[in-house]
């Protein structure tokens, strides 16, 4: 192939739909980055119950974004509906597109059957980004061994797995997934997430966004460090932005006191409010147990903040003592030593400096790029 603009099929196991819209919105931002040098075809199908008719065929058009979902309502055999409809799908593309040069899966587990599948069948090679912490936490090891068998043999016939994280990267070869493997993060829309000045003198703002799963992201280690650090000072206030509920943990927070005084439930936010709330934060705090790498981080470091992290997962990989702290997972005692010193300290970080390391390292242009040099290494062979 002589062009250096193909047509890239994105297929993922989580994509942004009516029912999900932040599910998978990593994968749409990759897809748009590459979109800035090839055509990108985004295809998803997904069940939904409330369909008054047995399918709905959702399709948009963003420059050369082209991004089509298959909604279908089945009570019976919907494995079999999600397969029949994908090859529909897929034969829709063909007549419309022509044959897309590569195929771009996302997430191994489940798409990687249908990412194989069409690629037997069309002679279509593929490559897979991972993203999923499953490889992190265990829960890959548990499948049974002819889930993983199958699954080892797709990611073995890719061209590349494209891990975010090297930390994933090792993770994924623990596992038994033997591939050939270049590693390519997340990427942020570094014209919303900029950075601003704020006011040192008044509230300070700590943020929080997560999903408000415990297990993952120990939000009830994060509240309790807050009582305590509420009793030193009271300068400040955590908003937690979260894309799920947690009954639980609204209730823990009562029960400590915090509720509307140091800590406030924002709920569910857009990119660009997302994009507001940081730029009038002090610092983001995260305490998971497990990540690869958040992109509330890379968009924070993109809004000039400094980060608080436990050390877990690829995190470190871009998070030096330039642009915040890391401390160990499950650590309360460092997390309130540390969230108390940046509060005093957040405005010695460079702001600037941060925003810069956001675009030369995760920029929609920087991340396209890469992805369409992949696409020309293995087309071009």
């Amino acid at each position: 192939m002589k062009s250096d603009k193909y047509t890239i099929l994105f297929l993922s196991s989580w994509y942004p739909t009516r029912l999900f819209p932040f599910s998978g919105d990593f994968v749409k931002r990759h897809a748009k980055a590459v979109s800035l040098y090839s055509k990108v075809i985004c295809f998803h199908v997904i069940k939904d119950e409330n369909l008054t008719v047995k399918e709905d065929k959702l399709e948009t058009i963003d420059e050369n974004l082209h991004e089509i979902i298959y909604y279908f309502k089945s009570k019976w055999f919907s494995k079999i509906i999600y397969l029949v409809i994908y090859f529909k799908g897929l034969k829709y593309i063909l007549k419309k597109f022509g044959k897309p040069d590569l195929i771009h899966g996302n997430v191994l587990y489940p798409i990687g059957i249908i990412v194989f599948l069409f690629s037997v069948i069309f002679k279509i090679p593929y490559v897979i980004t991972e993203h999923w912490t499953g490889f992190l936490n265990s829960t890959y090891e548990k499948f049974p061994m002819l889930k993983k068998t199958i699954f080892n043999y797709i990611a073995k016939k890719a061209k590349l797995i494209l891990p975010v994280t090297a930390n994933l990267k090792e993770a994924m070869i623990e596992a038994g997934i033997k591939a050939d493997y270049k590693v390519i993060p997340n990427v942020v829309e570094t014209s919303i997430f900029r950075y601003e000045d704020i006011n040192s003198q008044g509230e300070k703002i700590i943020l929080h966004i997560s999903n408000l799963r415990d297990d993952h992201k120990n939000i009830s280690g994060l509240l309790k460090v807050i009582s305590k650090l509420s009793i030193k000072r009271q300068d400040f206030v955590l908003n937690i932005i979260h894309s799920e509920e947690n009954e639980l943990l609204k209730e823990l927070s009562d029960s400590l006191n915090l509720t509307g005084t140091f800590v406030k439930f924002c709920g569910r936010k857009d990119y660009n409010e997302v994009a507001e709330y940081m730029s009038q934060s002090a610092f983001l705090v995260l305490f998971s147990n497990y990540e690869n790498l958040p992109c509330v981080i890379v968009e924070a470091l993109a809004s000039g903040l400094p980060v608080l992290s436990t050390d877990v997962g690829g995190i470190r990989e871009h998070l030096d003592n330039k642009k915040g702290i890391l401390i160990e997972k499950g650590d309360e005692e460092a997390l309130l030593i540390k969230m108390n010193y940046m509060l005093d300290h957040f405005q010695e970080y460079d702001k600037k400096m941060l925003h810069d390391y956001a675009v030369s390292n995760f920029s929609y242009e920087k991340i396209g790029f890469d992805f369409n040099t992949i696409y020309r290494d293995i087309l071009n062979v």
